[in-house]
């Protein structure tokens, strides 16, 4: 896991988004505000909504996003960092769909 994330320990979402320095990432993570259960979750670990993206010349290229099961969300971003992608991984619940939606209506505005 990469250094600098080994710190944030509590979170319902994880960014890692481009920042405005070349060659440098902003991390932020957040609780929901209405959190619901977690769903779909298994012995492997919690299922998550995953968006990535690569930063292009226009904006947001190859925006994709799935769910997947992670262990440890944080092991998983560290290995898409160094290949300069970017995006969240936000908990999986019964109200997490709201701020999916939400994430992804931004995220399409700068496509």
């Amino acid at each position: 896991m990469l250094n600098y994330l080994e710190d944030i320990k509590d979170y319902d979402a994880l960014f890692f988004m481009p920042a405005e320095k070349q060659h440098a990432i902003q991390i932020s993570s957040n609780k929901y505000r209405d959190p619901g259960e977690p769903i779909e979750n298994s012995s492997m670990g919690f299922a998550w909504h995953v968006v990535l993206f690569k930063e292009g010349e226009e904006g947001i290229e190859n925006l994709d996003h799935f769910d997947a099961i992670l262990t440890d969300p944080r092991e998983y971003i560290s290995t898409l960092i160094p290949q300069d992608w970017y995006g969240l991984v936000a908990k999986k619940t019964t109200t997490s769909h709201v701020f999916l939606a939400d994430a992804l209506a931004k995220f399409r505005s700068f496509c």
